[in-house]
């Protein structure tokens, strides 16, 4: 074998080892998958509030990527004079909370669209309250409802 071959086989072979060396190292490159917040993202778009004897009955609308909702919290407060109970004009004070998955009993789903009945609540009571929805995705942020008036019927 000639010096030129020797040394065209030498190079030929140090690229070859840098390769296999830059693809090993990569190989070995694993992340999480990240949400795109632009795609992953979605909004509340309407939440309506109805009350019937002792439930309160929350329909919503959801825009955008609705299919990544993992759960609702449901914050609510009741107004009187009672003790626990907040006031119409103070600062919005949650005294019960509920979690709901999507296919919990107490939710009806269809496509975007979630119905909760919230029960076991005094039906002489007018109740404030705001949904919270989280994503699959943990990162982004929570979803927040407006605050809503449930008065009794």
């Amino acid at each position: 074998m000639s010096m030129r071959h020797q040394n065209l086989l030498n190079a030929l072979s140090a690229v070859i080892v840098a390769a296999l060396l830059v693809g090993l190292v990569a190989c070995g490159k694993r992340e999480w998958p990240s949400p795109k917040l632009s795609e992953d993202r979605y909004r509340i778009r309407s939440v309506n509030v109805t009350r019937a004897q002792n439930c309160v009955i929350v329909d919503m609308e959801l825009a955008g990527a609705w299919q990544n909702l993992e759960s609702i919290r449901l914050l609510m407060e009741p107004i009187g004079t009672e003790p626990g109970d907040g006031c119409a004009t103070c600062p919005f004070a949650p005294r019960i909370s509920r979690l709901y998955g999507p296919s919990a009993p107490e939710v009806r789903r269809d496509m975007n669209r979630l119905v909760i009945t919230a029960c076991d609540l005094d039906p002489k009571k007018t109740y404030r309250l705001q949904v919270v929805a989280n994503n699959v995705y943990p990162t982004l942020e929570l979803v927040m409802s407006e605050l809503k008036i449930a008065a009794p019927q």
